[in-house]
């Protein structure tokens, strides 16, 4: 028995070895990388493992752009690539393939693997590099496909053909052409959507440098990404989501609209961007006929099918009868120095408006509560929101019951109950700011504050005049804690906001610095500081 068990082997799992992580390198081309007077359509890559292509039609680029996308096919470890047309004489062309060559096994990709060759006597060894930021933040705006194009070429040339060579920027905004020949280009930037190598006008975002790009010269080359205002204005869609309410959507921002007419229309709003206008209405047809005319003499006649009066939407509604909904930001408390806000979501008439049903109860203590009176005021008749007016105490807290039937039209539109609990705040719940402003030169500003949300909490215009100086205090109060940074729009033309760039008219937006170094104001402080703007 000893002896049996000292011959059986010790049993172990079976392994697939050790795991591949590398990449496959190439062994072999035909011609080889970097030949001169190359004359063949066919280009052979061999590589010393099986591999295979993914997504090789985004990934791969060829520069300076043929007519026709290539012919590219992956068989066994060689990747084949054909021309179906006759390649440009004395020009040195670069394959970048991105990281579209992985090996079968365990798809580890061979990244930003490029193949060179010339059709003459030389290899071009110029180069280009610069960086492209996004105009409203100076932000590095990644993923940007960068063209050159020839220098003398119209500027529409961007709308019409594909750039001779390309490339796209890194997550940093950066972006460098290498194998250039020693001539000059129009450099154009565009956040390419669709990925068809075309501007496709103010749907995408776009930059331009105004100098010819020379790959002679080694300066870096800075680009300011901007989207254009569209040249012509129209109604982009028509948004009916509930009886009641209809949202007409532009392209941009309407500053020329003189009146606006549709049967039953009870009230008109803007949004906060001037780009889509909410129509409330009142009646029973199936369609809206709207009339919109503008100062130009045009009118836009926009026939818009409605819910019907049955129609449910968001618990919204029930048979026959339509709801009044109540919207209000009071999570954060409701602050000392103002009053509660809130929206409705569709228009309602002061005299619909039943007070004496709605209450509002202080709570002093655990065992004590108090009724306050109070007042509804609204700025419009009829009102899309209202404020609730009292002489509310700090650190106490309230609740507000608004019964069914208090915003009432009739048999038609009411309210459901509902109740907020909510609290007021004292100035130490809030930081105060006082910043000292720097400004380059005598211009006028416009300075916007932002929390770390993107949200606007300050925005005010400065005006330097020449002999003033160029310094400026500016105290911020009763702001929430939190982190804050400070935008600052140099208003060339006086016109109180921010104008973006014009491709065709060769106009830059205007100059926004950005201090992207979060200001951080805690509860009951006062912070100062000091920005040198440049």
């Amino acid at each position: 028995m000893a002896l049996v068990c000292a011959r059986c082997a010790q049993i172990t799992p079976l392994t697939g070895g050790k795991k591949d992580t590398e990449a496959p390198k190439l062994v072999k081309a035909v011609p080889e990388n970097a030949s001169l007077n190359v004359t063949s359509k066919t280009i052979e890559l061999q590589f010393d493992e099986y591999i295979t292509l993914k997504d090789v039609n985004n990934q791969f680029i060829i520069t300076p752009q043929t007519k026709e996308f290539p012919d590219i096919q992956a068989s066994g470890k060689k990747v084949k690539i054909k021309f179906d047309e006759e390649l440009l004489p004395n020009t040195t062309y670069k394959l970048s393939f991105g990281n579209s060559i992985v090996d079968l096994r365990e798809s580890n990709n061979l990244p930003n693997f490029e193949y060179v060759f010339s059709t003459g006597n030389t290899i071009d060894s110029l180069k280009l590099k610069g960086q492209i930021i996004n105009s409203t933040d100076h932000k590095p705006a990644a993923q940007v496909l960068v063209g050159l194009y020839p220098e003398n070429a119209e500027d529409s040339i961007i709308y019409k053909d594909k750039p001779l060579y390309l490339i796209r920027t890194n997550d940093q905004g950066q972006f460098s052409f290498n194998y250039l020949p020693g001539k000059k280009f129009k450099i154009i930037g565009i956040a390419d959507r669709n990925k068809n190598l075309l501007y496709d006008g103010s749907e995408e975002h776009v930059a331009y440098d105004e100098k010819p790009a020379d790959p002679g010269d080694t300066a870096t080359i800075n680009m300011i990404l901007f989207k254009e205002i569209p040249y012509k204005s129209f109604i982009k869609k028509t948004v009916s989501l509930e009886y009641g309410k209809v949202n007409v959507v532009y392209n941009k921002p309407q500053t020329t609209v003189k009146e606006i007419k549709a049967k039953g229309l009870v009230l008109h709003t803007w949004s906060r961007g001037g780009d889509t206008l909410s129509l409330y209405y009142t009646n029973t047809y199936d369609t809206l006929e709207t009339f919109i005319s503008y100062q130009s003499g045009k009118t836009d006649t926009l026939y818009i099918k409605i819910p019907g009066r049955n129609f449910k939407a968001d618990k919204q509604s029930t048979d026959k009868v339509y709801k009044y909904m109540f919207t209000a930001k009071l999570d954060n408390g409701v602050p000392y120095f103002s009053f509660p806000k809130f929206t409705l979501n569709y228009p309602v008439q002061a005299k619909n408006i039943d007070s004496d049903k709605i209450q509002l109860i202080e709570k002093q203590d655990t065992a004590h509560a108090v009724i306050k009176p109070f007042k509804i005021l609204t700025e419009q008749e009829p009102a899309i929101s209202f404020t609730l007016q009292t002489e509310f105490k700090q650190a106490a807290n309230y609740t507000l019951t608004i019964p069914k039937g208090a915003f009432n039209e009739g048999p038609q539109r009411i309210n459901d109950s509902i109740t907020y609990v909510f609290k007021t705040n004292t100035p130490d719940d809030y930081a105060q700011l006082n910043m000292k402003l720097l400004f380059p030169k005598k211009e006028n500003y416009i300075v916007i504050l932002q929390n770390d949300k993107g949200q606007t909490a300050d925005e005010r215009i400065i005006e330097l005049a020449l002999t003033s100086t160029a310094e400026k205090f500016i105290t911020y109060k009763n702001l929430l804690p939190g982190n804050y940074i400070i935008k600052i729009v140099e208003d060339a033309n006086k016109n109180g906001m921010f104008d973006t760039g014009d491709y065709f008219l060769h106009r830059q937006p205007e100059t926004i610095f950005v201090n992207n170094t979060p200001i951080k104001l805690l509860a009951g402080w006062e912070i100062e500081n000091e920005w040198i703007i440049k």
